[in-house]
């Protein structure tokens, strides 16, 4: 999936967040994004999700306008981890399998043992598949809501602030677990952040968001 941003400005009500953004997203890019609060990173994030419409400007997916393209479709191929992440109420396997229990899923149900190995990859090896949900400190709901996103497999992961939660230990491992997904599945890979991000050895493009500007550190 390519996503080219043209001239893109984002405002509502009589707050500009972002003007005339031009912003080209390869398949397999890694994009890290640094803002202050209130900078416009979550809504930029929100922009590539299709929940919000630029005020003017054009989204290319593909080459073709996003708005040629139909809503579920395109949703398909995009993950959104939220901030806060949304669970419902019951287990651990219940939350991780729900998408999967839409007709509009494609991809192949994970077995209990998958979801085991998931949980050991992100530091979760104190929870279980059986463990309700709501009882989980908002750290775990974190990385639960993560690994239920990286189980879909799509073509990009957008993430906001998706360690802003997360002790040291477990922040490194799942900055280590994104930058796997974009090496050996070339996911994309788009983050905001207010925090420092450890892109570690990926070729990571780094952004900030500042004064409704979008630009790129120079490396």
């Amino acid at each position: 999936m390519e996503i080219i941003l043209t001239d893109i400005t984002l405002a509502f009500d009589d707050k500009t967040l972002f003007t005339n953004v031009d912003l080209t997203i390869a398949q397999g890019d890694f994009i890290v994004i640094r803002g202050a609060s209130g900078s416009g990173k979550s809504s930029f994030l929100r922009l590539l999700n299709r929940l919000a419409e630029p005020t003017t400007g054009t989204l290319f997916v593909d080459g073709e306008q996003i708005g040629s393209t139909e809503v579920t479709h395109y949703r398909r191929r995009v993950g959104y981890v939220q901030q806060t992440p949304v669970l419902i109420s019951g287990t651990v396997a219940e939350n991780l399998l729900l998408p999967f229990g839409y007709k509009s899923s494609t991809t192949a149900v994970p077995d209990r043992g998958q979801l085991d190995e998931h949980l050991n990859d992100f530091n979760l090896t104190d929870v279980k598949l059986d463990d309700p949900a709501d009882k989980l400190s908002i750290g775990q709901k974190q990385r639960i809501a993560l690994i239920r996103t990286v189980l879909t497999q799509p073509d990009i992961i957008l993430g906001d602030e998706p360690t802003s939660a997360l002790d040291p230990e477990s922040r490194t491992i799942v900055e280590d677990r994104f930058r796997a997904i974009n090496r050996d599945r070339k996911t994309t890979v788009v983050l905001v952040t207010h925090l420092e991000f450890d892109a570690g050895d990926t070729d990571a493009r780094h952004f900030t968001i500042e004064g409704g500007q979008l630009s790129e550190a120079l490396a």
